[in-house]
Parts: structure tokens; C-alpha cells; sequence
């Protein structure tokens, strides 16, 4: 999977493994705090930074003078670790598993740093959302809809899961899905999104339902509106460890692989209807995408207060 990040410059993480966890940090009066969380371990990073001509110049020569260049054609170095190449307008460098390289062109300067890890990384955030409505904001701003599940999962087109990102058309699945929690069965919804542009191309949505609860079973969205919570640009997520692991019962038979984010686990059954405590709705309900728990509170309490 990748994950871009854009404080400044663009942070891009490539990770073999990934968990994105969500948390309802207290309810009332018809709002709900979510707290979300996504990290990779043992990732490749790569940033690439846009410099002023001044200070891409400045760093250029602090290169130049390490390696006695004057001028003239571009000198390659051969060091113990890697080798360095300096440029009149440019400067680059293999060493042991890094490459950087940092150009001066047209005005600007342009620095890219490429480490193969491993490196983990963490981000945190927090949403909050209307009950009643599915609206999620941050800061008080709305920054789009609830998709984790769905009251009516056949019907929820026209969904703007954020602005100029609604569900197109959904289409039912008659066949088994192998989740890390359990198999689900049909009926299952897919829902389909519109295309919308982000960093690095053009790009949509696909989201798996469960028929019987409603809830997102596996989710492929480099767009959403918890990644901007999250201060990410895209995060292209899929999971094929639960593909080789089930090899042999998808080829041939009538259970397909899930894609992207996959429910790992919980601990609410759905086959029945979810029995609350008389104090209220139960704060132990689990479910996890891509070996990560993610808490399923909300989605009792929202089926509460129904």
C-alpha cells in the first residue's frame, strides 16, 4: 500500500503493512467523537520537497564545495557506501539504501529524498459526527458523510461521501466473501463512487456492504474524508495476504477475496439483532481492518437510537 502526506512538500509511505483504527471517544446529544489512527511499519519513504530558487541555490553550492566542484562537467564520486554526482544545477547521491537528488530549474528547485526503510509512521486525528444526519466535521467544518456503514446499503446512492465524491451505483453480490473475521454471505452491496482527481491521478471508491447489519466489510478509498482528518491525500490500501491464504477456496468455488481494508474481527454478531443493556448501548463491540481492532461503538449506538 501507499500513503500520501503533504505538510510540506509531498510525503509519500510505501508499506507492506498497514492498520487504520477508529474510535468513538464520547457520545451525546446526538454527536459522536471519533478518534481515528492509521500507521504502516517497515515502510519505504519517499518526500519531495518545491524550494525557492534562493534556497535550493544555497543548499546546491553547501554540495558543490563538499566535493571541491568549480564548474564545468558533472563529476561523479565514488565513495565506500555509494556514489555522489555534482551538477551546475543539480546534485544527487546513492547511499546504501537512500537516493537524493536536488535540481535547480526554471526559478525553483526541486528535492526529492528516497529512504528504503524500514521506517513505521503514525497519524492521528479526530471527527466528529451527527447521528441523524451521517455528517462528519472537523474543526466544526463538514468535510462530507458516514460510509463505514449503512442503514440500507441497496439504496444508498446518491451518497456524497464527500464533496464531488457521491456513490454512482450499487449492484449486488450473490457470492460468499472471506473476511479475517468470517465468511459473509449474500446478499452483499458493492457501491461504486464517482471519479475524482487527487494527488497523482484520477480515482474512485469502491465499498463493500453486509447485507444483514449494513456494515462496510472491505473498502478500497484513496479518497475520503477521514484521510483529510488525518492530513493524508490518498491512501492506496489493498490486502492480498487474505488472497494467498484462501487461494485454493476462491479458485473454483463461489467465494470471492475482499479488497483494500478488510474486517479482521468483532465481536457483534450479526445474524442477530444487536440486544442493548438497559444502561445503554454497549462500548465493547469490535472490528478490526487489515489485522488492526477498530472499535464498533458507534454503530450500536447509532442502531440505538433508531
Amino acid at each position: 500500500m501507499s500513503i500520501a502526506v503533504s505538510p510540506n512538500g509531498t510525503v509519500t509511505y510505501y508499506c507492506p503493512y498497514v492498520e487504520f483504527t477508529w474510535r468513538v471517544l464520547n457520545v451525546s446529544d446526538g454527536r459522536a467523537w471519533l478518534g481515528l489512527v492509521i500507521s504502516g511499519k517497515n515502510c519505504a519513504k519517499r518526500e519531495r520537497k518545491t524550494l525557492d530558487e534562493e534556497t535550493a541555490r544555497r543548499l546546491l553550492r553547501e554540495y558543490q564545495e563538499r566535493y571541491n566542484f568549480t564548474g564545468g562537467e558533472c563529476r561523479t564520486i565514488k565513495l565506500e557506501a555509494g556514489n555522489v554526482t555534482v551538477c551546475e544545477d543539480s546534485y544527487s547521491e546513492r547511499i546504501g539504501g537512500n537516493w537524493m537528488a536536488l535540481t535547480v530549474d526554471d526559478g525553483m528547485g526541486q528535492l526529492l529524498n528516497q529512504s528504503l526503510g524500514p521506517e513505521n509512521f503514525s497519524r492521528g486525528g479526530l471527527v466528529e459526527l451527527d447521528m441523524e444526519t451521517g455528517e462528519l466535521l472537523l474543526n466544526g467544518t463538514p468535510i462530507g458523510r458516514n460510509f463505514l456503514w449503512a442503514e440500507n446499503p441497496a439504496s444508498i446512492t446518491g451518497l456524497e461521501i464527500m464533496p464531488g465524491l457521491k456513490v454512482e451505483r450499487v449492484k449486488v453480490v450473490n457470492s460468499t466473501v472471506v473476511t479475517y473475521y468470517g465468511d459473509f454471505h449474500a446478499p452483499l452491496y458493492m457501491a461504486f463512487t464517482s471519479q475524482m482527481a487527487f494527488e497523482g491521478g484520477m480515482g474512485m471508491c469502491v465499498i463493500l456492504y453486509d447485507g444483514s447489519s449494513g456494515l462496510a466489510i472491505a473498502f478500497f478509498t484513496p479518497i475520503s474524508p477521514l484521510w483529510k482528518a488525518l492530513g493524508i491525500d490518498t491512501a492506496m490500501i489493498q490486502d492480498t495476504a487474505l488472497a494467498k491464504e484462501h487461494r485454493d477456496e476462491f479458485n473454483g468455488g463461489d467465494k470471492m477475496p475482499p479488497f483494500g481494508l478488510v474486517l479482521a474481527e468483532t465481536n457483534v454478531d450479526f445474524t442477530k439483532p444487536a440486544k442493548l443493556p438497559e444502561e445503554g448501548p454497549s462500548k465493547s463491540a469490535v472490528a478490526a481492518a487489515v489485522g488492526t481492532i477498530v472499535l464498533l461503538t458507534l454503530l450500536l449506538v447509532w442502531r440505538w437510537k433508531r
